[in-house]
């Protein structure tokens, strides 16, 4: 009786020990979880910067594209234009908007699209970026997005083209703190799964 009495207290120490383990470390394991899903490179020189489809509106990565332009990192940009309904692109809002940044409209490459995924994207853009003379470039879209949509482009360019990756911040998912909202947790699930799924058809 007294050797089990002994092992039930080990055994509740030792859950008490992992458990304060746990919650002392959380913080810095949420943290590493969250970066994964974020790629950045550094800074270099390519012929353009790619502003992916799925912007919620607020011209953060058509933003973040323009950036690049500005400061001479890239030659032009290249505007992924889904269809959003009504007959209407992405891309009909994102020229506009670039162009309202300071981005000539000569150096703008709208593509108006009917992709539902960016795999589909990738297989639809890389061709016509590579009719157009583009050898590099950066793709640019929210941060939780950058990972899974480079080894995507760099996979379907099957090498011939140069893949950097450029996260465009987004209100949505703060990598440092996303379990501290109900938002940050619902991009991180519903990214992570694609991210495997992405994974799992290499």
């Amino acid at each position: 009786m007294a050797v089990f009495r002994s092992r039930r207290i080990v055994t509740v120490l030792a859950l008490l020990v992992l458990g304060l383990a746990g919650f002392a470390f959380h913080r810095p394991l949420l943290t590493a979880a969250g970066r994964l899903l974020v790629d950045a490179d550094k800074l270099e020189k390519a012929d353009a910067a790619l502003v992916l489809s799925g912007e919620q509106g607020n011209g953060r990565r058509v933003g973040a594209a323009v950036r690049l332009y500005r400061e001479g990192w890239v030659r032009r940009i290249v505007l992924s234009g889904a269809q959003i309904g009504y007959g209407r692109h992405e891309s009909d809002f994102s020229l506009p908007r670039a162009v309202a940044l300071g981005a000539p409209r000569e150096d703008l490459l709208p593509f108006p699209l009917s992709s539902r995924s960016t795999q589909e994207e990738a297989e639809y853009l890389l061709p016509r970026m590579e009719a157009a003379g583009i050898r590099s470039f950066y793709v640019v879209s929210s941060n939780f997005h950058t990972a899974r949509a480079r080894r995507i482009f760099q996979r379907a360019s099957k090498g011939r083209m140069r893949v950097l990756a450029f996260p465009a911040h987004d209100d949505a998912f703060e990598p440092d703190s996303w379990w501290q909202s109900e938002w940050g947790i619902r991009v991180f699930l519903l990214e992570s799964l694609k991210q495997v799924t992405s994974m799992a058809n290499l």
